[in-house]
């Protein structure tokens, strides 16, 4: 077992991380200036009363969230399987990122709703992480929050499915995407993209594949760990997922 001199200051730089990067995060969250198009569930009833229509807001993307701590457990668990089978200082090296994954684990339980919380699933994998962490048995540990992250994850896109209708997601129209080819949309197979197609998203479009935004403003709708559809602000460098709607603006998406 490690050290607790050793496991303590290891644990606390990962949890450091975690947080420089929520602070980050939401700081650069509230810097989006919303355009006059945007929806107005996001505007304050001050500025609802104003002539200014534009809005700063704050809006934790939970499904980015969720998928950026399921690819920092499995950093964990690849380094804590190599410390079990190959060389055990790897273990050693797990520990951040299992700190900063547990963190996010965490918080991930905080912001579901309160049904979710108090569920049995919720109890036993609380019950299990806190024991792992007790007993040091980091390998489990860290495929406990890899399965953890991965179930929210496939439960998000399933609610994002069920929001836009089953008929909708795997209707054959949705393989077709529009792209920007010499400078004229174009509509495409999915099977028929290449590496450096710019697919472009106007409002009422369903997001074909996962990607990133590399140019324009927008708002997309998505399930939320609440329970709820979210509108969340898009911009240049964001994520965006499958099944869910462009619901204002538009984007010029990199699929990957």
């Amino acid at each position: 077992m490690i050290q607790m001199a050793l496991f303590l200051p290891l644990v606390m730089s990962g949890v450091a991380s975690a947080l420089w990067r929520e602070q980050k995060q939401k700081k650069r969250a509230s810097s989006v200036v919303l355009s006059p198009y945007f929806p107005k569930p996001v505007l304050s009833s001050d500025q609802e009363s104003s002539n200014e229509i534009s809005k700063e807001v704050t809006i934790i993307d939970d499904t980015a969230e969720v998928v950026h701590g399921q690819r920092a457990s499995l950093m964990a668990l690849a380094l804590t399987g190599s410390g079990a089978l190959v060389f055990s200082p790897f273990t050693l090296a797990s520990i951040p990122f299992l700190g900063y994954s547990t963190y996010y684990f965490f918080i991930t339980i905080h912001r579901s709703n309160e049904r979710r919380k108090k569920s049995p699933l919720t109890i036993f994998e609380l019950a299990s992480v806190a024991g792992t962490i007790l007993t040091g048995r980091y390998l489990l540990l860290s495929s406990l929050l890899t399965f953890s992250f991965s179930v929210r994850k496939w439960a998000l896109q399933a609610g994002n499915i069920a929001s836009i209708g089953m008929a909708r997601a795997f209707d054959p129209g949705f393989q077709k995407i529009w792209v920007l080819r010499n400078e004229t949309e174009v509509e495409i197979d999915k099977t028929e993209l290449q590496q450096d197609d710019i697919a472009v998203l106007h409002t009422g479009d369903v997001i074909r594949m996962n990607g990133e935004v590399v140019k324009g403003e927008g708002m997309v709708e998505q399930f939320a760990l609440n329970g709820f559809l979210q509108v969340v602000p898009k911009q240049k460098g964001d994520p965006v997922f499958t099944y869910t709607v462009v619901v204002a603006g538009d984007l010029f998406v990199k699929y990957k």
